[in-house]
């Protein structure tokens, strides 16, 4: 019968790991992400969770677990990660090539990289003749020139607004 006793103290996951040990059930469990060293209080978080643990959004970076004999293994946002996964030494993060941007409240995929004001409205069917695409960072929303191009990291948000025409 296995041990279901669950220990006080903190678990680091790459000492049992590289012992090649079990790792036990704990309270807290000490993993690594990109060598940063963060606590996760429960065996089994999803893959969002142990992304913003870090600071990072599934929008723009891909999690992928880390394996002692150097397997690596692609984790879903939303997928649940067994931390007592023999073998699991941690984890690192790598910026997704296509991410999700948000235009209008709605999410849309697209290239990580400069982009055009026309190809992110053209997610929408728009074009620059027609409307104004704005972009929201820490404040109100500002409109972006057309003929600048829009750096893509990801997780980016977006509004597009009917361009007004002429005068009153």
């Amino acid at each position: 019968m296995e041990n279901q006793h669950i220990l006080d103290l903190e678990v680091d996951l790459l000492e049992f790991a590289q012992r090649g040990a079990e790792i036990p059930r704990a309270r807290v469990y000490r993993v690594r992400i990109d060598g940063e060293e963060v606590k996760v209080e429960t065996s089994c978080p999803t893959g969002e969770l142990l992304l913003s643990k870090v600071g990072k959004r599934p929008c723009a970076f891909e999690l992928i677990e880390e394996f002692i004999h150097h397997e690596n293994d692609v984790v879903e946002p939303s997928e649940t990660v067994d931390l007592r996964k023999p073998g699991l030494k941690g984890f690192i993060t790598a910026h997704k090539e296509i991410v999700t941007i948000f235009i209008n409240g709605e999410p849309y995929p697209i290239d990580r990289g400069q982009r055009t004001v026309a190809e992110i409205l053209s997610k929408l069917g728009q074009t620059p003749e027609g409307y104004i695409l704005l972009e929201e960072k820490d404040g109100p929303p500002l409109p972006l020139p057309d003929n600048q191009p829009v750096k893509v990291c990801g997780c980016e948000i977006f509004h597009s607004q009917v361009r007004s025409g002429g005068s009153s």
